[in-house]
């Protein structure tokens, strides 16, 4: 009994997710992974895992940095006092990740579209200056977003 409950919510978050306007893509029987578009870094990937009765999203930011660490690092913990349901993570490599934990029965189609468009607002508003604090980058270098994956228009 508890086992088909289980498959049966993680085919409601199956559709829930590919209902999301976002490309998906299924990596196991109760995690996917989706692609959001954002205009800084194009497209951002998340990873999606249904657990009992939460749902865990983990998208990857960015590397480590080379230098500056405390400074990148204390930029990002800034920006978690100002952010809703998201915030900065770094893992055992000190690459960033932003992360956030939801309750799956508090979550419909509205409020997946509103958390990944809060990912890829906070994504843009971060990127480039965490990015050019963190590394040696040529002036100038992240003036353009980059171009569309695959050629044509980022699918919404």
């Amino acid at each position: 009994m508890y086992r088909a409950r289980m498959d049966d919510d993680a085919a409601l978050v199956h559709l829930m997710l590919g209902a999301a306007g976002v490309d998906i893509e299924r990596r196991g029987p109760r995690d996917w992974s989706l692609r959001v578009p954002c205009t800084t870094r194009g497209i951002i990937t998340v990873g999606v895992h249904a657990g009992e009765r939460t749902l865990a999203f983990r998208a990857f930011f960015m590397r480590g940095p080379d230098h500056a660490l405390r400074e990148v690092y204390r930029r990002a913990m800034r920006k978690n006092l100002e952010m809703q349901a998201w915030r900065f993570a770094t893992d055992d490599s000190g690459d960033l990740w932003l992360i956030t934990e939801v309750e799956s029965v508090l979550l419909d189609a509205d409020g997946l579209d509103g958390l990944l468009g809060l990912l890829s607002t906070y994504v843009d508003e971060t990127f480039q200056g965490i990015l050019r604090l963190g590394f040696n980058l040529a002036e100038g270098l992240l003036s353009d977003p980059p171009p569309p994956v695959g050629g044509g228009p980022p699918h919404h």
